[in-house]
């Protein structure tokens, strides 16, 4: 007498449904019950910390500049990466340093302008004066700022851009370049 084919026996447990891979089916040892779940996924990889990226290069008119800088320039390393951005085709930078107006900025010195450039989280600032505008720069000691005008300089005058520079030898940095870029500003020590 001849027996029908038998099936292994399988032990009672979750296993991957026969009609559904995206699900799981109970096996009672003896059949398929009702009972379904969904199929737990692979477990995937966590994958490694990428390496905080570094810092684009400067260009090398403003790595230069940066080089020279006697005072810090605490809080304004942002700007001078964004500073390549704000500058016209042609302009290079002469000389940089870290300076205020609405926020901690840089304060650029090019072959075509003066540049303070401040950008913050909510607002962005950006001064600006050419140096075929400008008719002098005056930096007071005692308050540290650094006033270019577009007018000759009097009592009543209203500064195009006035910036807080608190390192002096920056500041007659800054106008040193200026007026080697050209015949425009002078520096007025107050």
């Amino acid at each position: 007498m001849t027996q029908p084919p038998t099936t292994p026996a399988r032990a009672p447990g979750w296993f991957t449904d026969p009609l559904d891979e995206r699900l799981t089916r109970y096996w009672d040892g003896r059949r398929w019950t009702f009972h379904t779940a969904d199929r737990p996924r692979a477990v995937q990889r966590a994958e490694a910390p990428k390496p905080p990226e570094a810092p684009p290069a400067l260009r090398p008119d403003i790595a230069q500049a940066v080089s020279r800088v006697s005072g810090l320039l605490v809080g304004s390393m942002k700007e001078v990466n964004l500073l390549a951005g704000f500058l016209r085709p042609e302009e290079r930078v002469l000389a940089l340093t870290g300076a205020q107006g609405e926020g901690f900025g840089v304060l650029a010195c090019t072959t075509q302008r003066l540049l303070f450039l401040f950008v913050g989280i909510v607002r962005k600032q950006v001064l600006e004066v050419d140096w075929n505008q400008a008719k002098a720069a005056v930096y007071n000691r005692s308050t540290k700022f650094l006033a270019v005008y577009t007018t000759r300089p009097t009592k009543r005058a209203v500064p195009a851009m006035a910036i807080r520079v608190n390192n002096v030898s920056d500041a007659h940095a800054i106008v040193n370049a200026a007026e080697a870029a050209s015949a425009a500003p002078r520096l007025d020590v107050v």
